[in-house]
């Protein structure tokens, strides 16, 4: 069914707006047809109704990676990106939303590691903290997109 609009005349009370009983007769059927097609249910209104069953991957998934100089660290797709790297690492950051926040976890397997990032993508990055790891070490790095190609980053190592 379409949309019923109810006719509410040209000017208050100019007797041209549908009868009363019509106009309700309308919003009825509109809202019976909401209701009758499942568009508001208990589970959609509940105010527990968000859990992760219902959020996208981006927040409930990890995501590993192979050791390489460039990491595409693409926040639509996982919450949490894991790798072992003892080598330079270059991270490019794709679809990010302003308030995203994504945690890098490199579990450094040896040598010396370096953390960079991909100028020309115009990323701006402000950081919080150094990387600057040891062998054996678990690197923690938290991106947060604060504006289009902006992040701050704070990292930490735990041995």
């Amino acid at each position: 069914m379409a949309k019923q609009t109810v006719n509410i005349g040209t000017t208050a009370n100019d007797g041209t707006g549908d009868p009363l009983r019509t106009a309700f007769t309308k919003l009825n059927q509109n809202f019976d047809e909401v209701y009758g097609n499942n568009f508001v249910t208990t589970n959609l209104i509940a105010a527990d109704a968000v859990d992760y069953d219902k959020l996208a991957g981006e927040f409930t998934t990890a995501s590993s990676f192979t050791a390489a100089t460039d990491f595409d660290i693409n926040f639509s797709t996982a919450a949490v990106f894991t790798t072992t790297s003892s080598i330079a690492m270059d991270l490019n950051f794709t679809n990010a939303e302003i308030g995203q926040v994504k945690t890098i976890v490199v579990t450094d397997s040896g040598g010396t590691s370096s953390l960079t990032f991909d100028t020309a993508t115009n990323t701006v990055v402000n950081l919080n903290g150094t990387y600057s790891a040891t062998a054996g070490a678990v690197n923690y790095i938290q991106a947060q997109c604060i504006a289009a190609n902006s992040f701050i980053l704070t990292i930490s190592q735990a041995a």
